[in-house]
């Protein structure tokens, strides 16, 4: 399959990228959704604690859950230990979908950028951009949230919406398929080996067509991941109940 350029222009954007040469380690995180109430608040701070030093955060879209909403008092006390993060170490926040229009209010030494790669060896983008399916079934979107919101009410367990989705194996599989070889047509078009999105809450570490695809899952359902660069290595991890 040959990449569509026109898939991806926004990736080839020299004014939306950022990339880095290696000089420390990078972690690689997505989809915390700062504000939904199912996002794993304290192993994310658990996560965070047990960063190295020097290490540079990517945090790959998806951030923030729903921008135009304040923030609870818990939650806020996260994006502002971000925001103290980027005093001492590198932080690159990438836009994803729900987190498209969010500006921080205060200042900060955050770099907020549409996508990033670690020299040759990585590309890194939230992955809604290689996502055609979704955008195209808005209808069905709506109908399925709002039977997910009816069955919490008749007493299922309150879940995030996309852990519920898992439970629709043909259609989830669907999706990921489809992402998965639209991201390996973006590195293969750019000449990386490999690349890492978020998006779809689906954690994974595949190889197709000689691409590595890692995605690194969500913050809304254990176990959660993310992914490390250090020289040349790039590592898939978990981080289960707190511990890595």
């Amino acid at each position: 399959m040959s990449a569509d350029n026109t898939l991806f222009s926004d990736l080839n954007d020299p004014r939306k990228a950022s990339n880095l040469t290696i000089t420390t380690a990078t972690y690689i995180v997505s989809d915390l959704h700062l504000g939904n109430t199912h996002f794993h608040r304290d192993n994310f701070l658990k996560w965070l604690d047990a960063l190295p030093e020097d290490a540079h955060l990517v945090l790959n879209g998806d951030i923030v859950d729903k921008p135009e909403d304040a923030l609870p008092p818990d939650d806020e006390a996260v994006l502002e230990r971000l925001i103290v993060e980027a005093e001492g170490r590198c932080v690159t926040w990438l836009h994803g979908n729900h987190d498209a229009d969010f500006v921080l209010d205060r200042p900060s030494k955050i770099e907020f950028v549409e996508r990033w790669s670690v020299e040759d060896q990585l590309l890194v983008v939230h992955g809604d951009q290689l996502d055609g399916v979704m955008p195209k079934h808005g209808v069905f979107k709506a109908a399925f949230n709002a039977l997910h919101k009816f069955r919490i009410r008749l007493g299922f367990p309150d879940v995030h919406v996309a852990h519920y989705a898992k439970k629709w194996g043909f259609l989830y599989r669907v999706l990921n398929e489809h992402v998965t070889r639209r991201a390996v047509a973006a590195a293969e078009a750019e000449g990386f080996a490999a690349i890492t999105c978020g998006h779809t809450h689906a954690p994974m570490d595949v190889t197709h067509r000689g691409c590595r695809y890692l995605n690194t899952g969500a913050w809304t359902e254990e176990p959660h991941h993310f992914v490390t660069v250090e020289d040349s290595d790039i590592s898939f991890h978990v981080f289960a109940s707190g511990r890595a």
